[in-house]
């Protein structure tokens, strides 16, 4: 979510990629295990659409299967409304 979009929260307004402040995946790198393994979503830091630096989402085995639950429900919803 971007400051933008926090500010314009529940108004529905969608924020221009290139403005603000982004955390989003980093599209090179995919999924990975640490030496816990946990397993480790790359991200990465965006302000006005320039690169300011990465870092790891690390979830375990429980929230990674909770995230997915969650993400399965909204990708049904979404479906279902096409």
């Amino acid at each position: 979510m971007t400051f933008t979009q926090r500010q314009c929260r529940g108004v529905g307004a969608t924020a221009n990629p290139a403005k603000g402040i982004r955390i989003e995946r980093w599209p090179a790198k995919g999924l990975r295990r640490t030496e816990a393994g946990r397993i480790a979503l790359p991200l990465w830091v965006l302000r006005d659409g320039e690169h300011l630096g990465d870092g790891d989402l690390v979830m375990t085995h429980d929230e990674a299967a909770a995230l997915y639950s969650q993400l399965g429900v909204l990708l049904a919803e979404s479906s279902e409304g096409s």
